[in-house]
């Protein structure tokens, strides 16, 4: 075997050109990859160190990748305030667990910009004695996130109104009886029906019927607190959900909105049309662990106003 000075450098000058050709084919495919792509270690006191970030942070991030080499919370300052907590101790499970760390965040730019990406990082076997490395990659998901949310939106919310609908108010519901058992504190529900609303169809035809819909569900919500819970229940009946309300807040609550829709006509391509609604009050009871009999008390107490002469609020 020749091993002869000159081998020897023809060899290492070999292998330092095959090292610089995969540094080149590596870079470029950084380079043209929609992700960044990092690596960092965790130290003995559990601090994190970047040992390498791709070009693609400028993009994604707006911040150089010498930046996060110098100081990985660069990273940590950006992450949205809403979701901070939860990316801390997910990073601490999966650290303390070893697993596949995978979240989707929010972040806010210096630029005021916000956007949704998945930040995904995995643990490599340890080299002896040194610090493990963990490699990662984040990518851009804020058009799938808008898609995700605009889909929930449409399966949870009446198209025509906006507010919640029947599947919205009952995940809702359900949430108030767990906090109802485990705080022993009131809430109610109200059951709204608008009065003689098939004459305001055939009088001013469909579009006028959607208007009054929407501008009763615009005035309803005015009157509510930001906990409570409207939805559209069907046709031109609403369900309104009042956490922490005994019997006679959620009787006031009710009397307000029957008397704002009272108040005054609606206008509608210069045509007044008078709205009033029937009401039914019922608070939940210390037994109640489904919707059904709520809303059976309810429905009740509502047919009972529309009885005693309708535009009233009645209690069941």
């Amino acid at each position: 075997m020749d091993d002869t000075p000159e081998t020897q450098s023809d060899a290492t000058t070999q292998e330092l050109r095959e090292l610089r050709e995969k540094a080149e084919r590596f870079d470029r495919f950084t380079r043209s990859l929609p992700a960044m792509l990092y690596d960092y270690i965790i130290n003995h006191d559990g601090i994190s160190h970047c040992l390498y970030c791709s070009a693609y942070s400028l993009e994604l991030l707006g911040i150089p990748p010498e930046d996060f080499l110098a100081d990985m919370d660069r990273f940590w300052n950006l992450i949205h305030p809403d979701d901070l907590t939860r990316f801390r101790e997910l990073d601490l499970k999966t650290n303390r667990e070893e697993v596949t760390f995978s979240m989707d965040t929010r972040v806010v730019l210096a630029s005021g910009k916000e956007k949704w990406i998945r930040v995904s990082s995995k643990k490599n076997p340890p080299q002896g004695d040194q610090p493990a490395i963990w490699s990662g990659y984040m990518i851009d998901i804020s058009g799938t996130k808008q898609l995700e949310l605009m889909l929930q939106e449409q399966a949870t919310h009446d198209a025509l109104t906006g507010l919640g609908n029947r599947h919205y108010f009952q995940r809702h519901f359900r949430d108030e009886l767990l906090r109802k058992d485990r705080y022993q504190r009131d809430s109610a529900v109200l059951l709204l029906d608008l009065d003689h609303f098939k004459k305001v169809n055939d009088r001013y035809g469909h579009d006028a019927g959607d208007f009054v819909l929407m501008r009763v569900s615009q005035l309803v919500k005015a009157q509510l607190r930001e906990v409570d819970v409207p939805a559209r229940w069907g046709g031109e009946e609403f369900c309104i959900l009042l956490p922490e309300t005994t019997l006679d807040d959620a009787l006031a609550a009710a009397e307000r909105i029957r008397a704002g829709l009272a108040r005054e006509p609606l206008d509608y391509q210069g045509e007044a049309i008078e709205v009033t609604a029937s009401i039914g009050v019922t608070t939940l009871n210390a037994d109640d662990r489904r919707i059904e009999p709520v809303i059976k008390r309810a429905d009740a107490a509502l047919y009972q106003a529309k009885r005693d002469g309708r535009n009233r609020v009645a209690h069941g």
